[in-house]
Order: structure tokens, then C-alpha cells, then sequence
């Protein structure tokens, strides 16, 4: 029973070595559908849930206050930072959302090709080519459509899931993990 696990062990241990070594290549597909679902799901990640429930909560605060007859400045202190929290919000949405649709529409091609080996991965387009380490990925955010390649809190790229071949997803978590990158899913 012990060499039949050890025998396991190996061929898994023998098996990430070979997913480590080797080179995988692949063609991104982009649409404005694809980047309005990477820009959302960035968004709602990075404002999180608290920041959303609260945007619901302050105007039924806001609400109550007046229902009762509170002081005007409050109620003028609530709706103002019901309107800037709104405003903020919906500013990291359309900046990030119009610098994507910016370079999506610089393309003549919406498609890019996405090569990664054991130390880099590189991102060709006709507009451009980056080649990057693995340890500039600071986290990488699985989402159902497509996944983002965090280099900091305010900027990532954008991997259409259907692109990318169960091997290759392996591949990219493999060499995040690596790399000290975080995974979320």
C-alpha cells in the first residue's frame, strides 16, 4: 500500500514537473461584451460588497431621517456622501471601462497571443508587445468568463477564459502560486 502511494506521488510530482517546463501559447479573443465583464468584475471586486450594501443602506438611512424630521444638516451630511460615494464608484467603473474600450478599439484584430514558460509570459497584439515575470502578477482573479492578471490594486489584464485550454489555466495558476502571487477564485 506504502509503495503504491509513493508510486502516485511520484508520477504527480513527475507531472508538475512537466507542466513547470514547458511553454504554452495561445490566442485571446476580445470583445466589448468580454471587457464589460472584466471591467465589472474588477470593479465589484474592488469596491467589494460592503461598499455595495452600503450604497443601499445610506439612502434608506437617508429616508428614515427625513421620514422623522432630523436636523437638516444631517440629513444634508447623509445625501452627501450618498452622491460622492455614488460618484466615486461609478468614476472607477467608466475610467477603467473607456481605458479598455480605448485599447480595444485600437486594435485592428481584437485578439491578442498570450505565450507564457517558467520565468515570463508575454502579450503580443498589432498594438504592442509586453513580456513580463511571473512575479509582476501580484494576484490573479478567477471569475466565471475571464481572469485578471493583477500587477497592482488599480491595474491588470484581461484573459478570456474560452481561450485558454484547461492545461494552460493549470499552467497560469501553477506559475502565479510560484511566483508568490495570490490566487483567488
Amino acid at each position: 500500500m506504502l509503495w503504491l502511494q509513493a508510486t502516485l506521488l511520484m508520477g504527480c510530482v513527475a507531472e508538475l514537473g512537466s507542466l513547470a517546463a514547458m511553454s504554452h501559447e495561445t490566442t485571446l479573443i476580445y470583445s466589448e461584451s468580454l471587457l464589460r465583464q472584466a471591467v465589472f468584475a474588477f470593479w465589484r471586486r474592488s469596491v467589494g460588497i460592503g461598499f455595495i450594501l452600503m450604497l443601499v443602506a445610506l439612502p434608506v438611512t437617508l429616508g428614515v431621517l427625513v421620514a422623522q424630521g432630523a436636523a437638516s444638516w444631517l440629513i444634508g451630511a447623509v445625501a452627501a456622501v450618498v452622491v460622492i460615494a455614488t460618484a466615486l464608484a461609478a468614476a472607477l467603473y467608466v475610467v477603467y471601462y473607456r481605458n479598455s474600450l480605448r485599447k480595444f478599439r485600437e486594435m485592428d484584430k481584437p485578439q491578442a497571443t498570450f505565450r507564457a514558460d517558467e520565468s515570463s509570459f508575454t502579450m503580443s497584439s498589432d498594438i504592442g508587445t509586453t513580456t513580463l515575470q511571473w512575479s509582476a502578477v501580484k494576484e490573479l482573479w478567477q471569475f466565471r468568463s475571464v481572469w485578471l492578471l493583477l500587477y497592482s490594486k488599480a491595474q491588470f489584464s484581461t484573459l478570456p477564459l474560452a481561450c485558454l485550454s484547461p492545461e494552460t489555466q493549470a499552467y497560469i495558476v501553477q506559475r502565479v502560486r510560484a511566483s508568490g502571487g495570490k490566487v483567488d477564485g
